[in-house]
């Protein structure tokens, strides 16, 4: 059945085109000749992304334009290098990469010796990204190796940072902030911007509980609120936790507390991290609501 159909639209077409009578097209229409397309009729927006496999939005550069006089980076230079750093690099290496074999293919299919000059330096800065990446492994394994370690020894490592941080007199330092924030990245994953992706699990909620213990119970008798007894449940802990670890963070969070206490509610333990990953995106929804009243104002 179908292929009738498209015999008789065939057959159709064919008389329709023969005959003056059944044409669509006014005969008053005068036809232009077809425009070439050439590198002059062509528009390209400025912010383009293609643009990025040209380099200064040139077609092709000579390979006098392109310098050969460099080395690639060495595994010791990188190791220096932080993780953005690595990762911009990358991606720097890699556009690179994209211009110079674009380039490449040009002066290959124009049949010219000129791009094994493109191809030798696309070579070299390959050889620097493969640097990159042993210098990222190398890391991956010795956090894997530190987080193993950490299993057998985590709780006396633990233990000795809350008494070194109990028994010294002035915490209040960037010294002491510093070494809470790093202890709450690198064991406990908590980092010091939040964001949409964060999601709580038990590892976080432990580090949740370490931090906020550890304000208060330094914090307590210097200010005054021993009178609490204690905290209580993850609500009051999270309280302590997101202020700032100082005497007067210690003792705003306190006033909260007072007042989270008078509503009698008190969490249980199989819903700690339902209610703190609420606490973080209500905390993430205010920032951004914030940020959008600032910049209308401004």
């Amino acid at each position: 059945m179908f292929e009738q159909q498209v015999a008789r639209f065939s057959t159709s077409a064919k008389c329709l085109a023969r005959s003056r009578k059944g044409y669509r097209i006014s005969s008053s229409i005068k036809l232009r000749p077809p425009i070439i397309p050439t590198i002059d009729n062509i528009k390209v927006i400025d912010d383009h992304p293609l643009w990025q496999f040209f380099s200064h939005k040139k077609f092709v550069r000579n390979p006098e334009e392109v310098s050969f006089t460099g080395r690639s980076w060495t595994v010791q230079e990188l190791r220096r290098k932080s993780f953005d750093d690595l990762h911009s690099l990358w991606y720097v290496c890699l556009k690179e990469r994209n211009r110079l074999y674009r380039e490449a293919h040009v002066y290959d299919q124009a049949e010219s010796l000129r791009s094994q000059e493109f191809e030798g330096l696309s070579a070299m800065i390959r050889e620097s990204m493969v640097h990159i990446k042993q210098v990222i492994t190398e890391r991956e394994a010795a956090l894997n190796n530190a987080q193993a370690e950490f299993e057998v020894v985590g709780n006396e490592y633990l233990g000795e940072f809350r008494n070194a941080y109990l028994e010294d007199q002035n915490v209040e330092t960037d010294q002491w902030y510093d070494k809470l924030e790093r202890l709450q990245y690198a064991i406990f994953g908590i980092p010091d911007v939040l964001d949409t992706s964060l999601k709580v699990d038990l590892r976080f909620l432990e580090g949740v509980k370490f931090v906020g213990q550890l304000k208060y119970d330094k914090f307590a008798s210097k200010i005054g609120r021993e009178d609490l007894g204690g905290l209580k449940d993850i609500a009051e802990i999270y309280t302590v936790f997101e202020e700032s670890a100082t005497a007067e963070g210690v003792k705003e969070a306190c006033a909260k507390i007072d007042e989270y206490r008078e509503s009698n509610l008190v969490i249980p333990g199989s819903k700690e991290i339902q209610v703190v990953q609420g606490f973080i995106n209500d905390k993430i929804k205010q920032a951004e609501s914030d940020f959008e009243e600032t910049s209308q104002q401004a």
